[in-house]
């Protein structure tokens, strides 16, 4: 469930980065250079990797794992896995923050100015919806890959998660590294 309400949160923040970025190409195309838009949003994207990389390598260092046996409404007794940074014993997660990567990601991008070009051809009705339709299909493929992330991480062993969040990081920042590298010239 949780993998669902992540995808759906990245899936939204991306989407209504996409419709944002489509809306100010059909309405405010004569006074806003997207361009412009599009390649700050693509650096502060390589900003955030080098961010996100840095905090999940830090995580890796102190996740504690632990399971809980408990049941929910009425069903049977089943385990859940659970991570914490060490020293912390609570199970918030914050969907905000896929929201927020996701929408600047939507925003980024020369590529997803593609998505948005047909809707410049149609009526406003029909740009609508074709953002919308956009919207859903954009939705659904972010859920599909966060929950087969999820499945792949729920079947692999315990011990090997904080492996697998430390490798992540580490891919995140080579990332960023490179996103920043070829974003920046195109800046200053």
């Amino acid at each position: 469930m949780q993998a669902v309400k992540s995808g759906m949160a990245w899936g939204g923040g991306h989407s209504l980065g996409v419709v944002l970025l489509g809306v100010v190409a059909i309405f405010f195309k004569d006074l806003i250079h997207v361009e412009s838009m599009s390649a700050w949003a693509e650096f502060l994207v390589g900003v955030s990797l080098l961010v996100i990389g840095a905090l999940a390598i830090r995580t890796a260092f102190g996740l504690e794992l632990h399971t809980h046996d408990h049941h929910h409404d009425g069903s049977a007794l089943h385990r859940h896995l659970h991570l914490h940074l060490r020293g912390q014993n609570n199970h918030r997660r914050h969907a905000h923050a896929a929201s927020g990567l996701g929408l600047l990601h939507g925003l980024a991008g020369a590529g997803h100015m593609l998505a948005v070009i047909p809707a410049l051809a149609l009526p406003v009705h029909g740009a609508v919806l074709y953002l919308v339709a956009y919207l859903c299909g954009s939705m659904g493929a972010m859920l599909a890959v966060v929950s087969t992330l999820s499945m792949l991480t729920m079947r692999s062993s315990a011990r090997f998660l904080p492996l697998l969040v430390g490798c992540t990081g580490g891919l995140s920042i080579v990332t960023g590294a490179i996103w920043l590298q070829k974003t920046s010239t195109a800046l200053f």
